[in-house]
């Protein structure tokens, strides 16, 4: 079975996810340590950006990453992660200071749960 890493500056994804790198910062950081780790030979699981510009403007990211030691990469992950760290960059984020910062983590936590067919 293939390893899954989340990275993640969502503290609710940290806390359920044992296999969890921490970020500290804006969902950049977490895009950046993404591409990192893919070379150390993980790829995507899923998109590095959520379904919609709403949603894009939301702090907390998670990244589900699979482990691929010993197979050939493919550069279009790290094509999507760059043009996610771009896009990312214009990006305005909401704050997560009160309950708004809750409901913000709860909604990256359901998507991250979403894309490893957790629900």
């Amino acid at each position: 079975m293939k390893k899954i890493l989340v990275v993640t500056n969502n503290p609710l994804a940290f806390e359920k996810y044992e296999n969890s790198r921490k970020v500290e910062g804006s969902p950049v950081e977490v895009v950046e340590e993404a591409s990192r780790m893919m070379l150390e030979g993980y790829s995507l699981l899923g998109s590095p950006l959520p379904p919609n510009g709403r949603l894009m403007k939301n702090p907390y990211r998670s990244i589900a990453l699979v482990e691929e030691k010993g197979q050939l990469k493919n550069g279009r992950d790290l094509l999507l992660l760059e043009s996610a760290r771009q896009r990312l960059r214009e990006t305005p984020f909401l704050s997560s200071i009160g309950g708004r910062g809750k409901d913000l983590a709860f909604m990256d936590l359901e998507l991250l749960e979403t894309s490893l067919g957790h629900r």
